[in-house]
């Protein structure tokens, strides 16, 4: 073989080498390149679907804000509503001034009979309220209502039939009176006292199936009997 032939068959490959050898370092490079590339330089990012969850949110927290409390005593009224306009309007004329409910201790209940007090201090709140009004210097008037299951008002007039000076029938109930203070600790506290008591509808959280209600007052200056009339009128117990 000739020098001839030998120098361009080196030639030849040492080109296909060449060659090849840069399309395998250029693929390598390539390769390199993507395992280092970051994969969210490739993604489209939407910024209309983060407004929308973003407004989405807003509108689900101010839907979710708690409603304000809705004042509710249950069956029985509060002293805003437990005696008619009229007598409201008598009590102001007379200059006396609305102290609500002030039952505590033993004291500002419809009664001053201790006994009477502590069954009414014991009656579910929602089924009793005692509403006081004040005539200055030293005078005041108690209303309390109450509804109770018939069988634990028996107690209750037990001690009405023991302590009241008088009882009438009255409506569809009883109507007792006291000339004079009840209490069974002093009696230097100077009122009267009316009660009065007549089936009701029990209420649907009391699982009784007969119930009754229990109208006390008392009051220093002026008739008892008045305002225990005029509640259990207002309240739809008494015609």
């Amino acid at each position: 073989m000739s020098v001839s032939l030998i120098t361009r068959g080196l030639a030849l490959g040492t080109l296909v080498f060449s060659l090849t050898g840069c399309q395998a370092v250029t693929g390598l490079i390539g390769d390199l390149t993507g395992q280092n590339a970051d994969p969210a330089s490739d993604v489209v990012v939407d910024d209309t679907a983060a407004t929308d969850t973003s407004a989405e949110t807003t509108t689900g927290d101010a839907a979710a804000e708690p409603a304000a409390p809705v004042a509710d005593r249950g069956p029985v009224p509060i002293c805003d509503t437990i005696y008619s306009d009229a007598q409201v309007v008598a009590f102001s004329e007379e200059g006396r001034v609305s102290e609500g409910d002030i039952s505590a201790n033993g004291y500002g209940y419809g009664t001053t009979n201790q006994d009477l007090v502590a069954i009414l201090a014991e009656a579910r709140k929602d089924l009793r309220i005692s509403c006081t009004w004040y005539l200055p210097p030293e005078f005041s008037s108690t209303t309390s209502m109450a509804i109770l299951s018939t069988a634990n008002m028996a107690a209750v007039e037990t001690i009405l039939q023991e302590a009241a000076d008088s009882s009438t029938t009255l409506g569809g109930g009883t109507l007792w009176k006291f000339d004079a203070s009840s209490s069974n600790i002093s009696g230097e506290f100077i009122a009267n006292e009316a009660h009065f008591i007549t089936p009701t509808a029990c209420p649907e959280s009391l699982a009784e199936t007969e119930c009754s209600l229990w109208v006390a007052s008392t009051n220093s200056a002026g008739s008892s009997e008045e305002l225990t009339r005029d509640a259990a009128t207002t309240f739809g117990a008494l015609n």
